[in-house]
Order: C-alpha cells, then structure tokens, then sequence
C-alpha cells in the first residue's frame, strides 16, 4: 500500500511539475490585466475642480407676487461645461434651486425684492454636484410719485403700489461649483 500510496504522489507531482509552466503565464497575464484595469479606468476620470464656472438661465418667470421663500426652482445649464475637452456637464441638463428671499410690493410705492440661489445640477455620469449662485431683483419704488400724489390728491395717492421684482424666464446666471468632483466618462 505504501508502494502504491508514493507512485501516486509523484504521479501528482509529475503533473503539477508539468502544468505549472502553462499556469504560471496565465496567473501572470491575469495580474497584468487587473493592473491595468484600473490604469484604464483613472483615464477615463475627470476631475471637476472647485469654482468651476457655468451658465445656467432659469425656466420659467419668478416675481416676488407669488414666490415664497424656500420655493423650489428649476435652471438648466446653458453650455456644456468641458474639463481638458471631455464633457463633464451636458447642456440642458435641469439645475435646482430655491427662492431665498421675495417680498412682496407693499403701499406707499414700495417695490417688492426677490433674490434666488442656484444649488446643485448632475453630471454626464449622474452624480449631484453642488453650485453656488444667486441672483437679486427689487422691483420698481415709486416712493417720489407716491408724495407727488399723495400731495396733489391727498390720503388717496398714498394707495399707490410698488412694482413687484420679476426674474424673466431665460435670465443667465453665472454659477460656479461648490466642491471637487470626480466624474466616470
């Protein structure tokens, strides 16, 4: 038995001997390509810097008569915004934001003021990237007319309203990112 036990031990060892140089190139290739696996993938990545800048123009009309803070807005990117010719983020691609501040046109010829932040867009590869920007609008004050009347008329031209701050739809704001970001092209 013992006899029988060594002849397949070396048989085995035999075999082993022999596959291991065609084994060996294969493991070998196979460590090759993970490591350039990941040299493959690095060159594909794109890094957004921080204080990148983009255009973004708003969607629809914003006034201070409706808006109240906190609102949700809707931008979408003008331009694609390309690092080292690759493009990082698509035109067209929606932006939000908020509305930060709207007050209404008031009596006495006050005009109303609204101002908005831009917050974040996405990337080509679907990531969130925060923005930062904000706009402001004050509406026409008519305080001068307001004594004017209120002098020719009396109590009555007291009455007469400010305008309220509109931001038109199509409004270009500059925006510029809020973080570094690494993007998959």
């Amino acid at each position: 038995m013992y006899r029988f036990a060594c002849k397949k031990l070396s048989a085995l060892v035999l075999l082993a001997a022999t596959a291991a140089p065609s084994v060996a190139p294969a493991a070998a290739l196979a460590f090759s390509n993970q490591d350039a696996a990941p040299a493959a993938v690095a060159a594909n990545v794109v890094t957004i810097p921080d204080g990148t800048e983009l255009s973004v123009v708003t969607v629809d009309e914003i006034t201070s008569k409706t808006a109240t803070e906190g609102d949700p807005l809707t931008f979408k990117v003008e331009q694609d915004v390309k690092i080292n010719g690759k493009t990082v983020i698509a035109a067209g691609t929606i932006a939000k934001g908020e509305v930060a501040n709207a007050k209404k046109s008031g009596r006495m010829g006050k005009g109303g003021a609204l101002s908005i932040r831009v917050l974040s867009t996405t990337t080509v590869d679907s990531q969130n990237v925060k923005l930062r920007a904000s706009k402001g609008k004050e509406g026409d004050d008519k305080t001068g007319t307001t004594v004017a009347l209120a002098v020719l008329f009396g109590p009555l031209g007291f009455l007469k309203k400010g305008k309220d701050a509109k931001i038109k739809p199509g409004t270009k704001i500059r925006a510029y990112t809020d973080e570094e970001k690494k993007v998959a092209l």
